[in-house]
């Protein structure tokens, strides 16, 4: 009774300094990364860089985690105290998840050998199974790890509040699962099904029908449901003046067009565009996202782009598009490929794999401790597959949701991966934690046969499964992530050259084009930052367009610089200049203004850095 009160305290304290360890190498190995462009405007935002100052209206995220982002960036100017806040999230998950995965099957080792282990056998015995977890979670995790996207440290934070769930923390459970919906609320609600199942796995051992049990089950789901409401509507409160508000209905429509409906052709609905007034001109600006500079272009008319783009593709109802990917969907799940890159070419290896051989693992765990509970081949099966089947059946779902609406980079699928995986494990261990309880209690003959049965089971499958895997991948993926890191760092020189030029010019004020600030060539990288490579003073550039712009805090930057907050005015002044690719001839803007009945002359007067170009608009 005594070992098990020391266990779970010795075995957190091991997880612990092997997460903190394991944190500080991956830092020292590939130092971290924020891994979009989107990441890094949504830094710039909390920190003061965008506007002058910190702002806790970072757009993406909901506005209570902002504002508190923000606050403390008052109080450390330049730290990133965004990116510590993602690695603290990812890192706390994953010592949850590490905790946990690990300790089962140590649990069972020790009781298996009994009271004769040493101290010192004890303690190596929780360090050989967290190590063996580190390693598989490395080969599929790998780069996410140094790679940093908010979505992915939302899905493990989901991930690790699935484990709790399952553990019966629900407060712990519930304050994480608060945390990733004000990170990013979307995510957070594709996993929340997952997150769900875990409960009702739980809530289902306990008697569908027992009322107290139901009570028990019920304070938890009223606890999210009540943590997603305030956060709304605090979210709500924060975003509730006018320029706010407006500002929400063109992100919301400027979404739909980019990520979900896409531009419809001008040519080919070019009645459609003239009953909206917007001119060709105008239409090459939504084309190259420099958007910004057209005021016209407005919430009520990215609004009609959205329903008419909505109306093309709903030619073929949604229903019929899920169908149509199930194919893909079934190739996806089963297929064996080998990953040449960090995210393009895409591949779900070794992700598949293990979600693979972790249902053929959950499905052994579930029929040996179903077949000493029940007698008859159906009702074992029954037993035994209902929870598979209502897991398989969600993820089967869900997938089919993001194929069809054509968005499932990897920062979503593997996502969903990592959380499937984990109730698989959860599930996969509470069995073989049973069947020992009831093995060592005497509640079975042969007890000792019987539990050497299913340890053999389990770390024949395990050991022999992810040591294979591991085996193939984890160099592949660790190298993989390796080049990722060095290839942005040599990319990104130019873009540190192109800062540098900016910040010796404090006197002018910079507009970038949209995908010039993404990619200067194409190498298969994009621009990104590394953390805690910069300082948080106020950036004399901004972008003609992208998910901020026409927002109060691009006006406020502007403002900031003493420019006109309309940044098609803006850009004649005589402080600003134009950014963009030096193969750029900025003819689609001399279109433009030409068309609103201004004749300019735009003349380049500098190049930086052997690729971007900076010209004078009058």
């Amino acid at each position: 009774m005594e070992n098990k009160k020391r266990f779970p305290s010795s075995n957190s304290i091991i997880s612990g300094l092997i997460t903190i360890a394991f944190a500080v190498v991956m830092g020292l190995l590939y130092s971290y990364w924020f891994d979009l462009n989107d990441d890094v405007l949504m830094k710039d935002i909390l920190s003061g860089v965008f506007t002058g100052k910190p702002c806790a209206h970072n757009i993406q995220m909901l506005y209570p985690i902002s504002f508190l982002i923000s606050r403390v960036y008052m109080l450390f100017k330049n730290a990133d105290c965004y990116g510590i806040y993602l690695i603290v999230c990812q890192y706390l998950s994953f010592f949850v998840l590490l905790r946990s995965f690990a300790g089962v099957p140590a649990d069972v080792i020790l009781k298996r050998i009994g009271e004769d282990a040493s101290w010192l056998a004890r303690v190596l015995i929780k360090i050989i199974c967290n190590l063996i977890v580190l390693i598989v979670f490395l080969t599929v995790v790998a780069g996410h790890f140094v790679i940093i996207q908010y979505t992915f440290t939302v899905a493990m934070m989901c991930s690790a509040a699935a484990v709790l769930c399952f553990e019966k923390k629900d407060v712990a459970a519930t304050a994480f699962i608060a945390f990733a919906f004000l990170t990013r609320s979307e995510m957070t609600l594709l996993m929340l099904p997952f997150v769900m199942l875990a409960l009702f796995y739980r809530f289902a051992d306990g008697g569908i029908t027992d009322k107290k049990n139901i009570r028990r089950h019920a304070i938890p789901v009223l606890a999210v449901i009540a943590v997603l409401v305030v956060s709304e509507l605090l979210n709500f409160a924060g975003y509730s003046s006018k320029e706010w508000r407006e500002f929400n209905s063109f992100f919301d429509s400027r979404t739909k067009v980019y990520d979900f409906y896409q531009i419809p052709d001008y040519e080919e609905n070019r009645d459609f565009y003239d009953s909206i007034e917007l001119k060709k001109s105008e239409y090459e600006l939504l084309k190259n996202y420099n958007f910004g500079i057209d005021d016209n272009i407005d919430a009520a008319k990215m609004a009609d782009i959205a329903a008419y783009g909505k109306k093309l593709s709903g030619q073929r109802s949604f229903v019929s598009r899920m169908a149509g990917c199930l194919r893909l969907y079934v190739y996806r799940f089963l297929n064996i490929g080998k990953p040449v890159s960090f995210e393009y070419p895409q591949t779900d290896s070794p992700w598949n794999i293990v979600a693979n051989l972790m249902y053929l693992i959950a499905l052994v765990m579930l029929i040996l401790h179903e077949s000493r509970r029940k007698k008859g081949v159906m009702a074992i099966a029954v037993s035994a597959i209902w929870r598979l089947a209502l897991l398989l059946a969600g993820r089967t779902m869900i997938w089919l949701y993001i194929m069809a609406g054509e968005r499932d980079p990897i920062r979503i699928t593997h996502s969903l991966y990592l959380i499937e995986i984990t109730l698989l494990v959860v599930l996969s261990e509470e069995m073989l934690r049973r069947i020992v309880d009831d093995s060592l209690d005497g509640k079975y003959d042969d007890t000792k046969r019987i539990v050497t049965e299913v340890i053999h089971i389990f770390a024949g499958f395990c050991l022999a499964g992810f040591f294979s895997i591991s085996f193939r991948y984890l160099s592949m993926n660790l190298k993989i992530a390796d080049t990722e890191c060095k290839g942005r760092a040599e990319y990104n020189k130019a873009y540190e050259e192109l800062e540098t030029y900016c910040k010796g010019n404090g006197d002018r004020f910079y507009f970038v084009d949209v995908y010039t600030s993404v990619a200067y060539e194409d190498t298969g990288y994009t621009y990104s930052q590394e953390m805690f490579g910069s300082n948080n003073d106020a950036s004399n550039m901004t972008l003609m367009g992208g998910w901020a712009s026409k927002s109060p805090a691009e006006k406020e930057k502007l403002h900031y610089f003493g420019l006109n907050e309309t940044m098609g005015e803006a850009i004649f002044d005589d402080r600003a200049y134009i950014i963009a690719d030096k193969d750029s001839d900025l003819e689609w803007m001399m279109d433009y203004y030409s068309d609103t009945g201004r004749d300019i002359s735009i003349e380049k007067t500098d190049e930086v850095a052997g690729e971007f170009s900076v010209w004078k608009v009058r």
